[in-house]
C-alpha cells in the first residue's frame, strides 16, 4: 500500500466534495431565483404545517401517546445496542480473524467494518476558507 497513493486519493475525495457543494450552491440560487418555484415552495410550507399541526394533534391523543414515547424510547435504545454491539464486534473480529458470525437462532451473519477519514476539529473549516 502506497501512502502517495492513498494521499491521491482523499486530494480527488476533497475536490470533488467541493464541485458537489458548488454545484449544490448554484441550483439552490437558481431555485431562489425562480418565482414559480418560489411560489410553489410557500404553498408546500403552509401545507407541510398544517399537516404537521394535524399529525401532532393524532399523536398527542393518550394512547398514541403511550406508543409514541415506547417508539422513541425502543429506538433510542437501539442506537445505545448498535454502538455496544459495533464495539463488540469489532473485538470479536480481532480475536477470531473472522468477520461472520452466527446469530442466536444458528444463522450466520456477516458484518462489515466501516472507516471514516475526518479531519481534525476546527481543521477543515480553516482549508475551506
Amino acid at each position: 500500500m502506497d501512502i502517495e497513493q492513498i494521499k491521491r486519493r482523499i486530494e480527488i475525495i476533497d475536490k470533488l466534495q467541493k464541485q458537489i457543494k458548488d454545484a449544490k450552491a448554484m441550483l439552490a440560487d437558481a431555485l431562489e431565483n425562480d418565482s414559480e418555484y418560489q411560489k410553489v415552495a410557500e404553498e408546500a410550507k403552509v401545507a407541510n404545517s398544517k399537516k404537521k399541526q394535524l399529525k401532532d394533534e393524532v399523536f398527542n391523543v393518550s394512547g398514541n401517546k403511550q406508543i409514541v414515547n415506547e417508539i422513541k424510547e425502543n429506538s433510542e435504545e437501539i442506537v445505545t445496542l448498535k454502538e455496544i454491539l459495533s464495539e463488540e464486534l469489532i473485538e470479536y473480529r480481532e480475536q477470531n480473524k473472522t468477520e461472520t458470525i452466527e446469530d442466536i437462532d444458528g444463522k450466520l451473519r456477516y458484518f462489515k467494518l466501516s472507516v471514516k477519514l475526518v479531519n481534525k476539529q476546527g481543521e477543515f473549516d480553516n482549508q475551506q476558507q
